[in-house]
């Protein structure tokens, strides 16, 4: 039976109820298909590692397995079922001795970084203020007017932490210790303090022996107000 629709031509071989093309296509058309499908860019047959990454990684690996093979071939004349487990073992053993040594050489690294940072911190933290004192009155006498203030006012800070008992946060700027301490007695001696080390440290002014004296009041005054309360009241 043959069936026409506009210029196409179809013949069908009935074969009971199944209609079965008469007309396949030939395998040259099959194939030349099936060139044009693999030939696209987005079906790519040799997708994978090169020839120069296959064999770094082969190489790679027969070092890894080196040790092991001789290990295997040492434990020659044992059964291979007892070879098999000495081999799991030391091959654990080796895997685990060299994953504590990869992780305590990091952590050397990294925990010597933090003991360094840390060791600064303590040791700004427990200079003793009458060491800074004495300097800062050494400083003074020498002329060195600035620096002097500079040494009191570290003095009066580690003085304020040692009568509260806690410490104060590393970084924390002249204003933000005024306003911590703005309801308290403090906030006075501190104001003045901060306010020269503003000029004549920060700024440009010339610092004098008279400053000095002022700062050096301000601080026998902060001394005075923690002596006389065991816990600075702040803001």
């Amino acid at each position: 039976m043959f069936a026409k629709s506009g210029l196409t031509f179809l013949a069908y071989q009935s074969t009971g109820t199944t209609a079965i093309p008469a007309a396949l296509k030939s395998p040259e058309t099959i194939r030349q298909k099936a060139v044009e499908v693999v030939s696209r860019p987005d079906y790519q047959l040799d997708l994978g590692l090169d020839d120069e990454t296959q064999g770094l990684w082969l190489t790679v690996l027969s070092w890894i397995l080196k040790p092991i093979v001789w290990i295997y071939e040492s434990l020659h004349g044992l059964p291979p079922v007892l070879q098999i487990i000495v081999v799991v073992i030391l091959t654990v053993i080796m895997v685990a001795l060299s994953t504590h040594i990869i992780w305590s050489f990091v952590n050397a690294i990294k925990g010597s970084k933090v003991e360094q940072l840390a060791g600064v911190q303590n040791r700004e933290r427990h200079v003793d203020p009458r060491h800074l004192e004495r300097s800062a009155e050494l400083s003074a006498a020498d002329g060195q007017y600035v620096e002097a203030m500079r040494l009191l006012f570290k003095a009066a800070l580690i003085r304020i932490e040692q009568s509260e008992k806690r410490r104060l946060r590393v970084g924390i700027t002249n204003r933000e210790l005024l306003r911590r301490y703005q309801k308290s007695p403090l906030s006075g001696p501190l104001s003045q303090i901060t306010d020269l080390i503003d000029r004549k440290w920060y700024g440009t002014e010339s610092c004098g022996s008279a400053d000095y004296e002022v700062c050096q009041s301000q601080h026998v005054s902060i001394c005075a107000v923690l002596q006389g309360n065991s816990c600075v009241v702040s803001a």
